[in-house]
């Protein structure tokens, strides 16, 4: 019989079922025998304290003697006897509706008293009421448990045969279909017409069974796209280390040089006893990396996978003249001409924010890297837009790594001839976020940068 009901997921699914909902309804049967006394009690209690202190307010307000009625009405209500005893112990008034010596001594009961003032006098009320129906409750469930036990029992046992049928039954059958699944018999079909877990486990056999045969190929496709992301993991890895490593490196020099004219105005050591001046130089210092910190965080914004654009409907040729407004300051300085061919209404969909910072960063460079006296020329027509500077080369060592970061071609790294290095490469990352090509060549005049829109 044990061996039976082992085997047997619908046997062990009925007993567990019958168990599980017996114990369920004796514990809450028995949950309220326990509480439901209590509750009544605490509530009656409630009840009696309440009128209680209302029977008080009565006899301050008007006296015992012309509130006998309201003395009777509180000992019928809450089956009590009040007493009403002067100063001196003699019982005034008495009444009693509780009949408390023929009450069962097990019946719960709660007594009150106070004093009230009348007429200069001190009185003291005295009550005891019996709660019994807190005990008659507590009877009347347990004279209905035999009623109970056999309701339990009733609801138990169908509740266990429906569930047992209802559960068990599909397993059954998507059990026989697995059974033939491992001697690899596809030609079956699991026939269990449910919208549970039940069928959509069985549906999902089914679909396995036509899927089967294709199984190996997408695995194998699966596998090389694998090998591809690992790959393409590794490289975005070491772009990361590499950046980083770059960050530490071009943030170290001017912390170091801070940090010791810091010490030698502190010492006042030599020429740094002119604290004025080289505070000045510390600030300077301290603006420098503010910026290179922005730029950093710009292009890690830039870099992460939740980046996105706010893209709309762009006039691009009023964006490229304010850039090459913004410059002309700086060109005017180094005596260098301006020339611009840019046609009107030149439409892109973009983010106009990153893509204004892209042009100015473009004209920045070509202007910090060009000679006194050179000249830039900007176009901006049949969907190209360019930057090309004069009297300036890159060897092509350079231009393979002039949108990496941090890289300058300038190999002393002057802060006076240029930036971070980090300008090319953010221009480069918001025009791939655009999905613009762009390149640096040289030409016959000198370094042209190229955006194909």
């Amino acid at each position: 019989m044990k061996r039976k009901i082992s085997g047997s997921i619908q046997a062990k699914t009925f007993l567990s079922m019958l168990a599980l909902l017996v114990v369920c309804c004796i514990l809450i049967y028995g949950m309220v025998m326990i509480f439901l006394p209590r509750n009544y009690h605490t509530e009656l209690e409630g009840q009696v304290t309440s009128d209680f202190y209302d029977l008080m307010a009565v006899l301050e307000r008007n006296g015992w003697e012309a509130s006998s009625d309201s003395l009777m009405e509180f000992s019928m209500r809450n089956n009590a006897s009040v007493k009403v005893n002067d100063h001196y112990g003699n019982n005034l008034f008495s009444v009693n509706f509780a009949d408390m010596e023929n009450l069962d001594t097990s019946a719960p009961s709660m007594s009150c008293s106070a004093t009230f003032q009348q007429g200069g006098q001190t009185y003291h009320v005295f009550a005891n009421a019996a709660l019994v129906a807190v005990a008659q409750s507590y009877d009347i469930l347990l004279k209905l448990i035999p009623l109970i036990a056999v309701v339990i029992l009733l609801i138990s046992v169908m509740g266990a045969v429906v569930c047992s049928r209802y559960y068990s039954k599909p397993l059954v059958s998507i059990s026989n279909v697995a059974k033939r699944m491992t001697t690899l018999d596809m030609t079956w079909k699991c026939e269990v017409n449910r919208k549970d877990e039940i069928g959509v486990l069985a549906a999902s056999l089914n679909e396995m069974a036509q899927r089967l045969s294709s199984t190996m190929e997408r695995l194998q496709a699966a596998n090389e796209q694998l090998q591809q992301d690992i790959e393409r993991e590794r490289e975005q890895e070491k772009q990361r280390i590499d950046f980083f490593t770059a960050v530490s490196h071009e943030l170290k020099t001017p912390i170091a040089i801070l940090k010791g004219e810091l010490e030698g105005m502190l010492y006042q050591v030599g020429e740094y006893k002119d604290r004025d001046a080289y505070l000045r130089h510390c600030l300077k210092i301290t603006d420098d990396m503010g910026k290179i910190v922005k730029e950093i965080l710009m292009a890690a914004r830039m870099g992460g996978s939740d980046f996105q654009l706010s893209c709309s409907d762009l006039d691009l040729s009023p964006m490229a003249e304010r850039a090459c407004r913004k410059i002309m300051g700086r060109m005017e300085d180094k005596g260098m001409d301006l020339t611009m061919d840019i046609h009107p209404e030149v439409h892109y969909r973009g983010d106009g924010r990153l893509l204004e910072m892209a042009l100015d960063n473009v004209l920045s460079n070509a202007v910090i890297y060009s000679q006194a006296g050179a000249r830039v020329a900007v176009s901006l027509k049949d969907g190209l837009f360019s930057v090309e500077n004069s009297g300036v080369h890159l060897p092509e060592e350079d231009l393979k790594k002039i949108f990496k970061p941090f890289y300058r071609p300038d190999k002393s790294r002057n802060r006076n001839s240029g930036g971070s290095g980090l300008g090319l490469y953010i221009t480069k990352m918001i025009l791939e976020h655009h999905g613009i090509d762009c390149c640096m060549e040289n030409t016959e005049a000198g370094v042209k940068f190229t955006v194909f829109l």
